[in-house]
C-alpha cells in the first residue's frame, strides 16, 4: 500500500494532523507513506522515520506564474500511488493527486476553492476539531480496509527520541510550567495582554518552577521580561531541541499557537488561552487540557484587525491562576 498524505501548512496544522498520520501508520505499517508538504515545514517530519517527505517550493507555490509547474512536478513525484488522503481540502493540495492520476482521492470534508470536486471520497462536513477531522479521515479509510479504531487521538512525540536541551529546569521539586506570551505577527490578536502574564507570574512563582518561551517574535522582550520578573526564558534553542523542553514540563501556557499545539502532540497537558479563536476547531483532543475564555458575545471572530481585544483583557489572571490550581490538586 502507498498513501499519499496531504498538509501543505501551516506549523500547527501539520503539528494537528500527526496523529492521525501515526494512527494510519501503526495500522498499515508495511504502508509506504509520503507526506506532502511545503519546504518550509518538512523539518516536522524529522522525528518520524517511516514518513517520506515530499517537499513543495513554497516560493513556486505562491507565484501565479509557477504555482501550476509546481504542482505539476509534485504530481510526478507520487504519481505511481494508488491512494491519497487530502488533509488540507483547498485547490492546490488537491489538484496534487488530480495532477497525479491517483484512482483513490480521500478529502476529510472541509474544502475551499472546491477542491472536494477533486476527491473521489470527500467525507461529509462536520464542525468539529482539526485533530477531529483529521482523526476521521484516517478512520474512515481504515474502515474501508476492514481496520477500525483510528479515531483516537495518542501524543504522536511522547515517546520518540529528540535532542538533548541541555540543563533547563532547576532541582526544585515544583510543577514544571512554561510560558508562551507570543503569537506570530499574522496571528498577533491571539496574544495574552502582557500585564496579564506578569501579574500570574507574581501568583505562580513561589509555586511553580517557571520558564518563558521566548521565539524571534519576541526578543524585545527577551531583553528585559525575564528579568522584570524574575522567571528565566528557555535558552533560543532549535525546534526540536525546544519541543524536548516542553516535554519535559508539567503544564504549557499559551494562546492558540503552533507551540501549544507541540505541547499537545508532546503529550504535556496545557491551558489554552483563547480569545478569537474558534474553541471547537481549534480546539483541543480530549484528555490533553483545557481551553479558557471569557465567551463574550463577539469571540469567536478570526478578526485579525480587532483593536478592542476584550476577549483577551477579559480573561483574567485570577481565573487562569486558579485553574491551574484546580489542575494540579486533581493530578496530586
Amino acid at each position: 500500500m502507498d498513501l499519499v498524505l496531504l498538509r501543505l501548512s501551516a506549523l500547527g496544522d501539520i503539528l494537528r494532523v500527526l496523529p492521525a498520520w501515526a494512527n494510519l501508520h501503526q495500522a498499515f505499517p508495511e504502508a509506504r507513506c509520503r507526506a506532502v508538504v511545503e519546504d518550509r515545514h518538512a523539518f516536522l517530519l524529522d522525528p518520524l522515520p517511516w514518513l517520506e517527505p515530499v517537499v513543495v517550493r513554497r516560493k513556486r507555490l505562491s507565484n501565479p506564474f509557477t504555482a501550476l509547474g509546481e504542482l505539476k512536478r509534485v504530481a510526478k513525484l507520487v504519481r505511481d500511488s494508488s491512494t491519497s488522503l487530502d488533509f488540507h481540502g483547498i485547490l492546490k493540495a488537491a489538484l496534487i493527486p488530480r495532477l497525479a492520476a491517483i484512482p483513490e482521492r480521500w478529502g476529510d470534508g472541509v474544502t475551499k476553492e472546491f477542491g472536494g470536486f477533486l476527491q473521489t471520497h470527500p467525507m461529509a462536513f462536520r464542525h468539529q476539531t482539526r485533530y477531529s477531522q483529521a482523526l476521521g479521515l484516517a478512520d474512515a479509510f481504515g474502515r474501508s480496509r476492514g481496520v477500525a479504531g483510528l479515531s483516537k487521538f495518542h501524543p504522536t512525540l511522547k515517546n520518540v527520541p529528540l535532542p538533548d536541551p541541555g540543563t533547563i529546569w532547576s532541582q526544585q521539586r515544583k510543577p514544571r510550567v512554561v510560558l508562551v506570551p507570543g503569537a506570530s505577527r499574522r496571528g498577533a490578536i491571539k496574544r495574552w495582554p502582557l500585564h496579564h502574564w506578569i501579574t500570574l507570574v507574581r501568583q505562580l512563582r513561589d509555586r511553580c518552577d517557571l520558564r518563558w518561551s521566548l521565539g524571534p517574535e519576541e526578543e524585545e522582550l527577551r531583553g528585559w521580561l525575564p528579568e522584570t520578573t524574575g522567571v528565566a526564558a528557555l535558552p533560543r534553542l532549535g525546534f526540536w531541541q525546544l519541543a524536548s523542553a516542553l516535554r519535559q514540563a508539567d503544564r504549557v501556557i499559551a494562546p492558540d499557537t503552533g507551540l501549544l499545539h507541540l505541547a499537545v502532540v508532546l503529550g504535556v497537558p496545557v491551558l489554552g488561552l483563547y480569545g478569537s479563536s474558534d474553541p471547537v476547531v481549534a480546539g483541543l483532543p480530549e484528555g490533553a487540557g483545557r481551553i479558557l475564555r471569557t465567551g463574550i458575545a463577539c469571540a469567536p471572530c478570526r478578526e485579525r484587525a480587532c483593536q478592542r481585544r476584550q476577549c483577551m483583557e477579559e480573561l483574567s489572571p485570577d481565573f487562569v491562576f486558579a485553574v491551574l490550581l484546580e489542575g494540579a490538586a486533581k493530578e496530586s
